[in-house]
């Protein structure tokens, strides 16, 4: 009888958990324009899983996206691991409730003032050392314990506590940033006000998990453990590995069939992760699979196995995220990837980008140090401080052709007039949402000051906005479209317009065209807003002076050069890293028939634009911007779900060629891109 009640309660809790589910689907892919997914045939139909998702870039809307796609793709649930902090919180406490998380409580948020002030004891050169005026640091400290410091400047775990004016710290402050380690210095020499907070014991929470995997369910964690919005990961947590390794050590106890745990890492790849409608993929790896000799391990010497899955995990998450060393990088990066793909750009799936960004970034963290490239750095950079100073981009330059002004005009007046029909169009729902857009604007700023002051390991805190954006819309919008209702119910009755409909419906009613009004201009925005961006490359055609032309057309012959390196650049150092580099991009894959030119020819260029400078410059690349978010390519891509649930055992190669032979075979002449190309190729 009591199996009987648990089965109905936990059937209850699932679908309690697919409703709430389904609800933050709605609000997550109206955020995002494209959610993408690749390796999700990774994912165990049965049995313990546990899902380790880096980087942590967008706070509460990063575990709604995995929840979504597990569910979508395997029919899962996850049970998140939850700050302590954010479950006490209303909306999100609530929601965290209804999807079965487990609160877990962190010594920084508990984080209270200590008495006196703290300075660094000069006399131990290790920095371990502090001392305290008028403190108590007896009876407020206690080993494992967090002491930390004012403005954000960090935290550090307590060794042990000597009296009330000395302790021993574990680790001293330390910053890598320089600004920050400068003001951590000099807070510690002239004294300085602290926080502390006690040492928390979580055994109930490992409890709770090892109970949760034993019966064969799904957990999710983010073992970086706070959001930011760093280029690369953070040192990740211990305790994933713990409670992996823990599991697997409580089955061999209780002298059960040990059951293996799958723990899978997941990449979260965002491209601008903080701006409505942008685009995520999602990366599931190949399971590291924790078994019975490692709980062997585990139980023979804990800190060993735990410090060696936590390199694996490290390793692994790395192989499907995207990282660089700092931003300044990771812009450079990207600018290759783009000059590396220019004549195939169009036909790059979204997930196709995501690994050709990882490939380069792994080639340049090896060959980094090399003169070539350095130089290739440098010069790529010049090459993006010129765009910004034009205030175009790179795939402005890419096809960058000589025309008459009149033409240039033409196609200019034309996607004008198509940029004013759908703004048009879109002008009343603009209108009606425009308090929501505006309050969540205001209020995710405010949110992204106060989680920048209040973290060391943010640079902008841009992890936070879109968090809120959603939460405020999530609030604002209901109530807003209530407001509208209720006006249109009053005039409908007060004017007897529809005099045989009751109230009810007439509410009803006004409230599904509130949201049909809204949504429908979301979409017909969009379109416009990519006409819209087309337009200033043009007007800079037209308006662009001779000296302006020469320049710009130089900056094209600057690109073509770039290109060459950037190709002999991946020759010559992706191939000693990946071993399946020819095959895919060698004559018959992915980027055969690649255009080149000598400097001989270039400088023939150069000469030809000095003579002819009085020709206007032409953007025929404007008409082939995708309008429309690539559906129709992308979708194409969707289907290799089919091939992936048959062909679940082949490596990462074979996967990562599979998506570029199908990028090429569209390459090649795919109805789908013919049908693309002749409806966004209006101009030629």
């Amino acid at each position: 009888m009591t199996s009987i009640i648990e089965s109905i309660n936990e059937s209850f809790r699932y679908l309690i958990y697919d409703l709430v589910l389904q609800f933050f689907n709605l609000l997550v892919h109206t955020f995002f324009r494209d959610v993408k997914t690749r390796g999700t045939f990774h994912i165990p139909p049965h049995g313990p899983v546990i899902f380790v998702i880096a980087p942590h870039h967008n706070q509460y809307i990063d575990g709604l996206l995995v929840m979504s796609q597990v569910k979508a793709h395997s029919g899962r649930h996850i049970a998140f691991l939850i700050a302590g902090k954010s479950y006490r919180m209303n909306i999100v406490g609530h929601g965290a409730r209804l999807v079965s998380a487990i609160p877990v409580e962190r010594a920084q948020d508990l984080l209270k003032k200590g008495t006196g002030k703290i300075y660094l004891d000069t006399s131990d050169k290790t920095g371990h050392s502090l001392i305290g005026e008028d403190t108590k640091f007896s009876s407020e400290c206690e080993p494992r314990g967090l002491i930390g410091l004012y403005n954000s400047l960090g935290n550090c775990q307590i060794d042990k506590v000597i009296d009330d004016t000395h302790l021993v710290l574990k680790d001293p402050f330390f910053s890598s940033r320089n600004e920050i380690q400068t003001k951590i210095d000099i807070a510690l020499k002239q004294g300085t006000p602290y926080k502390i907070a006690p040492h928390i014991d979580n055994h109930h929470v490992f409890n709770h998990v090892f109970h949760h995997l034993a019966q064969g369910k799904v957990l999710g964690i983010f073992p970086e453990g706070g959001s930011h919005d760093r280029p690369d990961l953070l040192p990740l947590k211990p305790g994933v590995a713990i409670m992996a390794l823990g599991a697997v050590s409580e089955q061999i106890k209780s002298n059960k069939q040990v059951t293996p745990i799958n723990v899978i890492p997941v990449g979260l790849n965002y491209f601008h992760a903080h701006r409505f409608r942008s685009r995520v993929v999602i990366e599931f790896g190949r399971p590291i699979v924790v078994d019975e000799k490692m709980g062997h391990e585990y139980d023979t010497d804990r800190f060993q196995a735990v410090d060696k899955l936590l390199e694996t995990i490290t390793a692994k998450l790395k192989e499907v995220t995207t990282t660089s060393e700092d931003y300044d990088t990771l812009m450079v990066l990207q600018a290759i990837r783009r000059l590396h793909t220019s004549s195939n750009r169009e036909y790059i799936p979204l997930p196709m980008v995501v690994e050709m960004n990882r490939r380069l970034s792994r080639s340049y963290e090896k060959y980094k140090d090399e003169p070539d490239v350095i130089e290739l750095r440098d010069s790529v950079t010049d090459y993006n401080n010129l765009l910004m100073r034009y205030g175009l981009h790179d795939h402005h330059i890419e096809t960058l052709h000589q025309s008459n002004f009149f033409r240039t005009f033409i196609i200019f007046l034309r996607r004008f007039s198509t940029f004013c029909i759908y703004m048009g169009l879109s002008l009343p729902g603009m209108v009606l949402f425009s308090p929501v857009f505006i309050t969540a604007i205001r209020i995710s700023r405010e949110k992204q000051k106060q989680a920048l002051a209040a973290s060391s390991v943010k640079i902008r805190a841009r992890d936070v906005i879109s968090t809120w954006k959603c939460l405020v819309a999530m609030v604002l919008a209901p109530a807003l479209y209530i407001f509208y209702s209720i006006i249109g119910t009053v005039y409908i009755v007060r004017n007897n317009i529809l005099p045989h409909i009751s109230v009810g419906w007439i509410f009803f009613s006004c409230y599904c065209l509130a949201l049909m009004t809204t949504y429908a201009s979301l979409r017909v925005g969009e379109i416009g807003v990519d006409y819209y961006k087309s337009l200033r490359p043009l007007l800079v055609s037209m308006i662009s002076r001779k000296k302006d032309r020469i320049q710009i057309a130089e900056l094209k012959l600057q690109r073509e050069r770039l290109a060459i390196k950037v190709n002999d650049f991946c020759m010559k150092y992706n191939p000693s890293i990946f071993a399946d580099y020819n095959r895919l991009y060698g004559p018959d894959g992915f980027e055969d028939h690649y255009q080149y030119q000598s400097d001989s020819e270039i400088e023939e260029k150069r000469k030809l634009i000095r003579r002819n400078s009085s020709i206007s410059l032409d953007f025929d690349n404007m008409g082939s911007i995708p309008i429309f978010s690539s559906e129709d390519l992308e979708r194409i891509y969707d289907d290799d779900k089919k091939n992936y649930s048959t062909e679940s055992s082949m490596d990462e190669a074979d996967t990562v060629s599979d998506d570029l032979n199908m990028a090429t075979g569209i390459a090649n002449g795919d109805s789908n891109v013919r049908l693309r190309k002749t409806l966004f190729h209006e101009d030629g």
